[in-house]
């Protein structure tokens, strides 16, 4: 019976929201509708290569879709394109760079901070730009 509550918990807290942009393409594309889970963490806590809703933290009450490659309290790093977790390299099989990327950056996220970046790295403003962002700014699952 409790799984059946929370599944009815979590389609209650569907929404649909219509992608704008290229930044998380070819996985999800620019104008379609994707379903957001408000609840979508309520059992789970986030995990790498999820799809998240969250607020843009330069722009408050805009929001934008990327995916969690860094987790609270990893060493993430990009090393010409390459995604490496704590010093290995982790396959990245949603990472689509037409234009090989030249990026030399580390993140170390604190406990409450994950690194996020769009599947479309040429066309993506991730953090990259704006570093690891808060849990608190994560709002949502995001399902295709």
């Amino acid at each position: 019976m409790k799984s059946i509550i929370n599944t009815l918990i979590e389609w209650l807290s569907f929404y649909p929201f219509k992608v704008a942009g290229r930044s998380m393409e070819p996985a999800i594309s620019e104008n379609t509708w994707v379903a957001v889970f408000k609840a979508g963490f309520r059992k789970r806590e986030p995990l790498r290569f999820d799809v998240v809703r969250l607020e843009d933290p330069r722009e408050p009450n805009h929001w934008i879709l990327k995916r969690i490659v860094g987790l609270p309290g990893e060493a993430v790093a990009l090393k010409a394109g390459e995604l490496f977790v704590n010093g290995e390299q982790v396959t990245d099989p949603y990472a689509y760079c037409p234009d090989p990327p030249t990026d030399n950056i580390e993140w170390w996220p604190r406990d409450d901070e994950f690194v996020v970046l769009g599947d479309n790295r040429t066309r993506s403003t991730d953090s990259r730009k704006f570093g690891p962002v808060k849990r608190s700014s994560i709002r949502g699952r995001v399902r295709g």
